[in-house]
């Protein structure tokens, strides 16, 4: 009896029972969910700084960032990057709700846009907008945030157009747009009064 109560005691304690695949608190499932979010909403903004990257490896050029506030009171923060080696001035314009990346490439002729709640990227041939040139961006750009906050703009509505070949658009754009495709915008014959997605120097681009 005593040997049968000594084995009892020293057998081995019962291991508990483990799930192959463990529950996520609730706690940590928002945490994911929000990093997920951040994570989407930083794409942008990595193209951005790619961009900024490609156009001052070589050449020193002059980067301006200013914060501002809008007509609603939310903080609007811009910079803007100029290489006229390259012959491209980079903006970004970020808020509390979205960013947004415009890249006016002068030696291939074109403007690419692209907003953190798009997934694609839109590309306009210069010659639809009246664009300032190169040098009145580089000659400007102490003043951008003067520019870009004056009451009177040029407004211009596009509507997506067809699917752009990648290879024809210079490697900025494609640096912007690398992880998305990328379409042309056709300007709209009618123009609408419409709520401006992208203010640049005066210039109100919105893609429907």
């Amino acid at each position: 009896m005593n040997s049968k109560t000594n084995c009892e005691a020293n057998a081995a304690p019962e291991l508990p029972a483990y799930r192959f695949i463990p529950r996520i608190p609730k706690d940590r499932k928002q945490v994911i969910l929000i990093s997920s979010v951040l994570v989407l909403l930083t794409a942008v903004v990595i193209a951005a700084i790619l961009i900024g990257i490609y156009i001052t490896q070589e050449h020193t050029e002059k980067i301006i960032r200013t914060i501002s506030n809008g007509k609603d009171g939310e903080a609007v923060e811009r910079t803007v990057m100029v290489n006229n080696q390259e012959s491209v001035a980079a903006f970004l314009i970020k808020t509390n709700k979205t960013a947004a990346t415009v890249v006016y490439d002068y030696k291939h002729h074109l403007i690419g846009f692209r907003t953190q709640d798009q997934k694609q990227c839109s590309v306009v041939a210069m010659d639809l907008v009246d664009v300032p040139s190169l040098n009145e961006i580089t000659q400007g750009i102490e003043h951008f945030d003067e520019e870009v906050s004056g009451g009177n703009s040029m407004v211009y509505s596009f509507k997506k157009g067809k699917l752009a070949d990648h290879t024809t658009l210079g490697i900025t754009i494609n640096i912007l747009c690398s992880d998305v495709p990328i379409y042309w915008a056709e300007k709209k014959q009618k123009e609408e009064r419409l709520s401006c997605l992208i203010l640049i120097l005066k210039i109100c681009l919105t893609v429907l």
